[in-house]
Formats: C-alpha cells, structure tokens, sequence
C-alpha cells in the first residue's frame, strides 16, 4: 500500500495542469492505487466514476487494463517509467485501443503504454476528438503509437517516446494538430505518417531507425515540417499522392539509408532564406555565410527533378 504523499515534481506537475484551465475549482482530483489504499484499484473504474474536469492521478504500478475515455479529464500518472498500462494480460485484450480518446480537452501524460506487439491491430492512444494534449509518455509495441483519427482537430502530441510500433504517429482526415518534440524510433513502418491531412505542424521532434520512411505524407497539403532531425531510417520523408503546398525546412537529415527525400509533387523545402541540412550535400560555401552556393535537388519517385532546397545548410544545428 502506497502512502497518499505527492512528490515535488507531481505536485508541481498538478499544479500546472490546474493553472492550465484543465482544473477548475469544482473538479475533484482522484486517485488509482493498483496496490489498494487509494479510491480505485483501476484505471477505468476511476473514469467511470469521474466528471468533466476531473483529475485521475495513476500511482506507480502495473494495470492490465484498455482504457475508454468519454469525459475531459486529465490522466496523469506518478512516473512515466514506472506508471505502467500493459494490454497483454487485460480482459479486454480483444479491444483496438489501449486508450481511446472520444472526449475534448483531456490530457494524458506520464504514463508508459505497452501493447501486444507490431502484428496486432492496438493502437497505443487513439484520439477520437479535438483539444487533446498527449505528453511525456512511453508508447511502445503497438500498431501505432498514437492516431489521431477523422475530425481530431487542434490535438497536441508532444514530449513522448514513442517506439517499436509500425506506425509511430498517424493521422487521417485530421487538420491542426501539433506533433513536436517526441523521439520515434524504431517503427517496422513509418515513424510519422500523415494521410489526407491539413494544416498540421510537426516541429522538434526526432524520427530514427524506421524501416520504410521517417516520415510519409499523403494526400495532404498546408502542413510544416521543421527543426526535425530524420536520421538512420531506410528513407528520410516522403511526400506523395497530391502532398502539395506543404513547407519543409530547418530539418536534419543524415544517414537514412538509400535517401533523404523524395517528393512526387511540388513542395517548397526552404522558407526563402533556410533550408534543410542534408548530409549529402556536395556543394560549396565559398561566401561563407553557412549557404550552401548551389541547390540541393529532391527527386520523385522515378529520379525526375521537380523540387529543390535552394538554401541547403551547410552545418548541422542544435534542437
């Protein structure tokens, strides 16, 4: 049995979140003990019984539990290494989420999310609705880590490690959303997939070691992508299939294994004075002003020229 006393930084970590707005003075703070000593032994039953604007603080330990959240509240956890959702031993294990989000304006944080590996179809955080904040969680072993899914607008994922999942990130149909500062890796597929989607930042985050793409986009226009690092994948970004008007810069890429990026249709890949580093750039500086003095051409597909950074960067930079 765990004794009810917060440490510095949970408390601090509330207090946040109170001051954020998620918790107003009529919210109540509830708390989980899988141990016994606390007001629920289980995650859901701690959800069932909460209100909108509640918050539900998880002690370490290790729940076999999915999880369906219908209320805005606010899922914190006590450590995100220790404070552990595991779906391999759930009596819901035939469920396709481990966490599906249907409500606006929760947050989930400092938890760490384990599914049954990348064959099976659970998805590690599913968010179904708009104004959601996902950070600082270990998602690991899933067929994706986290999803936002059609009509999931304004969502915030951010902070997370995120790893050993076919997809790491993915969107579908989902517009405005922010994707920033998670370290993926290790994806059998794409480390940050966006399929039919608009609008959205993904910004500060380091994708590593996928096994197609670090990331893909498809079918999706008007979003940003810079300040990543997209580094050791097979391939570095994809863009396809009517991906236009999207801007991609002040990105690294190094060491992806056959490409750092093509692109099928017509981006811009600078913002009109930085590029993007590319570690297999060839040209020269001879102003020195950190300009690379030629472009560096993107294929498509077929190694057809369509797209080039015009301001490649010649040295690497510090997120």
């Amino acid at each position: 049995m765990k004794e009810r006393i917060l440490t510095v930084g949970v408390a601090i970590l509330l207090l946040i979140v109170s001051f954020s707005g998620c918790i107003d003075e009529k919210s109540k703070l509830i708390y989980v003990d899988d141990d016994g000593g606390a007001d629920y032994t289980q995650i859901q039953n701690a959800i069932d019984n909460a209100s909108d604007g509640d918050t539900i603080f998880v002690y370490n330990g290790t729940y076999f539990e999915t999880l369906v959240i219908n209320k805005s509240i606010n899922l914190i956890g006590e450590s995100k290494d220790k404070t552990i959702i595991d779906c391999q031993k759930s009596s819901e294990i035939n469920q396709t989420n481990i966490i599906l989000i249907n409500a606006d304006s929760c947050t989930i944080k400092e938890l760490k999310i384990i599914g049954p590996g990348t064959s099976s179809d659970m998805v590690g955080i599913n968010i179904n609705a708009s104004n959601n904040t996902i950070s600082n969680n270990i998602i690991l072993k899933n067929y994706k880590g986290v999803y936002i899914g059609r009509d999931s607008k304004n969502n915030n994922v951010s902070w997370n490690t995120i790893s050993n999942n076919l997809y790491g990130i993915a969107t579908s149909f989902s517009d405005n959303n922010n994707i920033s500062k998670n370290n993926i890796s290790l994806s059998s597929f794409y480390g940050i997939y966006l399929s039919v989607s608009h609008t959205n930042n993904i910004f500060d985050n380091t994708v590593s070691y996928s096994d197609f793409y670090g990331i893909r986009i498809k079918a999706s226009e008007n979003n940003k992508v810079y300040g990543n690092t997209v580094v050791d994948n097979k391939h570095g970004v994809y863009l396809c299939c009517g991906s236009g008007n999207n801007i991609i810069y002040y990105n690294i890429f190094k060491r992806n294994i056959e490409w750092n990026a093509h692109d099928d249709v017509y981006n811009q890949w600078d913002n009109g004075s930085v590029g993007n580093y590319w570690d297999d750039y060839t040209g020269e500086d001879d102003n020195s002003d950190g300009i690379g003095d030629i472009p560096y051409n993107i294929p498509d597909e077929g190694g057809d020229i369509y797209n080039e950074d015009r301001y490649p960067l010649m040295n690497q930079f510090d997120i």
